[in-house]
């Protein structure tokens, strides 16, 4: 059941998927890595992955591929992710500096909450000249988690206690349905903003779906 919206106080940005493109790049690593690595790991399950943090990603997949060099899988994905990064092969998702923008002309705070490290966000706003303490009021990493991942919500309520707002009047924006479920097990309201992975039938359940930020401008109207 979605959940009716009140007065929205604040919006809590997801990163990669959301602000970044940066998804298309984890895929085109995983693709790599499955033919390096000669594994058949399925899309479903890279869809699962996202979201979550590194240390967990790397526990489910010693469960689910006992016999992979997990370790030696996961850095080479992070060795060609952080390549295409650096020489900027990635671009900001469509109308987010004006999301920002109208959001703070209405008074609304903000705060991004990815499970990503610090050092890692600063380099992918820092590339599109954008800096994450002149963007948003908060900000929430993968180092603030306690070891805790999606779809666990703890990252979104620090970041609604670092704001000073309520969950029930914030929107969290996510890409993932990792990140939704933890918008909904925090009492946030849930905003989907599809990138490469559809809706399944929890998303379309609990949380509003647009296909790009121009939606959140009509759901906070």
């Amino acid at each position: 059941m979605i959940k009716e919206a009140k007065k929205i106080t604040a919006v809590i940005f997801d990163m990669d998927g959301v602000i970044f493109d940066t998804e298309s790049l984890w895929k085109k690593a995983f693709l790599a890595a499955n033919k390096k690595f000669e594994v058949e790991i399925g899309e479903e399950y890279r869809q699962g992955m996202c979201g979550k943090n590194e240390k967990l990603v790397r526990d489910e997949l010693r469960v689910h591929r006992p016999a992979l060099d997990v370790d030696a899988y996961r850095d080479f994905m992070l060795e060609s992710v952080n390549h295409d990064i650096s020489v900027g092969d990635f671009e900001i998702k469509p109308f987010f500096k004006e999301t920002i923008e109208f959001l703070k002309g209405k008074g609304i705070k903000t705060a991004l909450a990815t499970s990503s490290h610090k050092a890692r966000a600063e380099m992918l706003f820092k590339l599109k000249e954008m800096e994450i303490a002149g963007v948003f009021d908060e900000a929430i990493y993968a180092e603030d988690a306690l070891g805790k991942s999606k779809p666990d919500p703890y990252m979104f309520l620090e970041a609604a206690k670092k704001l000073g707002e309520d969950p029930s009047s914030s929107i969290v924006v996510e890409d993932s349905i990792n990140g939704i479920e933890a918008a909904v097990r925090g009492g946030f309201i849930p905003v989907m903003a599809v990138d490469l992975i559809p809706p399944n039938e929890f998303a379309k359940e609990h949380a509003r779906i647009i296909n790009d930020l121009r939606g959140l401008k009509e759901i906070i109207k």
